[in-house]
């Protein structure tokens, strides 16, 4: 979703697996071109080392909620949270869902 106007520029299909849509976020933030900053956000069930540390190597920030009640911590750390955009990016996610709703 682009958070400043809340349009969705792309979105997978994938099976209810419990790994099928961190695996469809990381292809997308894969797919995304141009030598600009790219951000992804999302929320807590994605806050993973695993994922956390594919968007790093992707050269995308993760914009993920933390999930500070998750054994060992979350893997969202100060060089994310430090930052006034992820705060906005938390914010703006209540745009997605909104989108979502009006889907369904």
């Amino acid at each position: 979703m682009d958070n400043r106007h809340d349009l969705i520029v792309d979105c997978r299909v994938t099976l209810a697996d419990g790994y099928g849509e961190r695996e469809a976020a990381r292809a997308m933030a894969a797919d995304l071109s141009g030598a600009h900053q790219k951000t992804i956000g999302a929320d807590k069930n994605y806050d993973t080392q695993g994922f956390v540390a594919q968007m790093r190597r992707l050269g995308v920030t993760p914009h993920v909620a933390q999930n500070t009640a998750r054994p060992g911590g979350s893997a969202i750390d100060g060089r994310t949270t430090g930052h006034k955009g992820y705060t906005q990016s938390i914010n703006a996610r209540r745009g997605i869902e909104k989108v979502f709703g009006w889907i369904k």
